[in-house]
């Protein structure tokens, strides 16, 4: 699933409170990592208002479906607030890496059954919806289909168990598994 359908599936409510999370210099670095300004009004003067004005461009951005900005923020929103999420992931598939971050593609180096029963203990131990964003956009960076392929995941987004199964079914039937020695 790519980020901007991570965050529509979310809903505004949750993404909402994901904007919260962020400090202005968060917010300027995802604006500008999503190819927007981070000017704000000059009748702007308090955190809150710069906060709103900051707001209304990423909803704006959002209705434009940029994909870069969805992915900023959503990295942004993990890597500064929900890093031990990654860790505890990491640890459990005996990845190596420096606080939550690593350069291997442990979605290729682990079986989709390990990678799930990682995501059923995230799912014990988080929120939800914030388990669900992460193993998705994970799926999106390393290009796998295990974790769009998970109702539970889908589900815990926000999706009901009916629109989930049949997001399941279309992503199977658009992305079959590669056959035994195929490249």
């Amino acid at each position: 699933m790519i980020p901007i359908e991570i965050c529509k599936h979310l809903g505004k409510e949750r993404t909402d409170a994901f904007y919260q999370e962020l400090s202005g210099k968060e917010v300027r670095a995802v604006l500008k990592a999503g190819g927007s300004h981070s000017g704000v009004p000059s009748t702007a003067f308090t955190r809150a208002q710069r906060l709103k004005a900051w707001r209304k461009r990423f909803d704006a951005e959002f209705e434009k479906e940029n994909q870069q900005l969805a992915l900023a923020f959503l990295v942004e929103w993990l890597m500064r607030h929900h890093r031990q999420m990654l860790v505890d992931y990491l640890d459990f598939l005996e990845v190596k890496h420096n606080q939550g971050e690593t350069d291997e593609d442990f979605c290729e180096t682990n079986s989709p059954e390990k990678l799930r029963e990682g995501a059923t203990m995230l799912l014990g131990k988080y929120e939800k919806h914030e388990v669900a964003v992460y193993l998705l956009l994970v799926g999106h960076l390393q290009e796998t289909h295990v974790y769009d392929q998970t109702p539970e995941i889908l589900e815990a987004l926000g999706m009901s168990a009916a629109d989930a199964k049949a997001y399941v079914e279309q992503h199977i039937a658009d992305n079959p598994p590669k056959a035994e020695g195929a490249a």
